[in-house]
């Protein structure tokens, strides 16, 4: 006879323990001048980690590459060349700072609104607004360039030092004369 009594973990708490599990608790590398916080989403390329410059006082947003197998890296630098070619634009992220030979490689950038929303509760009518404008002539200044963004959502608008919004993460961005199918998120892309 098997006595073994060992309880058994309900569906629920499996699921949780999973999460858990799954859920990194430290960052995967130390980047000199800043200090990496906490994790503040993943995606199909890496991780975005909540991070303080040491220098400035600033709050930042670290964007860690982790999956080097498979991935066509002349995606990932597109992004960066996206970004600083647009960084004339007043609502497109700023790049602060690059790290493609650090192991993994990463880009530091501006903070992101679905944290400041996270962390405040909903903005007020006025607010919102008025980041709706801004977020507006981001996109029409992206498009002025070619550039669209194709993964807009709460996540990809970061906050510059006044708290005003910036566009991020044109990983899946395209040229408006390319013809290639375009990527994003369930639920915040255009219908078409």
């Amino acid at each position: 006879m098997n006595s073994d009594y060992t309880q058994q973990q309900s569906l629920g708490g499996l699921q949780r323990s999973e999460k858990l599990s799954l859920q990194s608790t430290t960052p995967p590398a130390e980047i000199p001048g800043y200090r990496i916080e906490k994790l503040l989403g993943q995606g199909a390329f890496g991780e975005v980690w909540q991070g303080f410059d040491l220098n400035t006082g600033r709050p930042v947003a670290v964007k860690f590459y982790l999956h080097r197998s498979g991935v066509d890296w002349s995606l990932l630098r597109r992004e960066v060349k996206h970004l600083v070619n647009m960084s004339t634009g007043r609502y497109i992220v700023q790049v602060l700072g690059v790290g493609w030979e650090a192991e993994p490689p990463y880009y530091v950038m501006e903070h992101s609104l679905e944290d400041m929303v996270r962390a405040r509760g909903s903005l007020s009518i006025s607010e919102t607004v008025r980041m709706l404008r801004e977020i507006a002539d981001g996109l029409s200044f992206a498009h002025s360039k070619g550039v669209l963004h194709c993964d807009l959502k709460p996540a990809n608008i970061l906050l510059d030092h006044d708290w005003r919004p910036r566009l991020a993460d044109f990983g899946q961005s395209r040229m408006s004369d390319e013809q290639t199918p375009s990527l994003g998120t369930l639920f915040y892309m255009a219908p078409e």
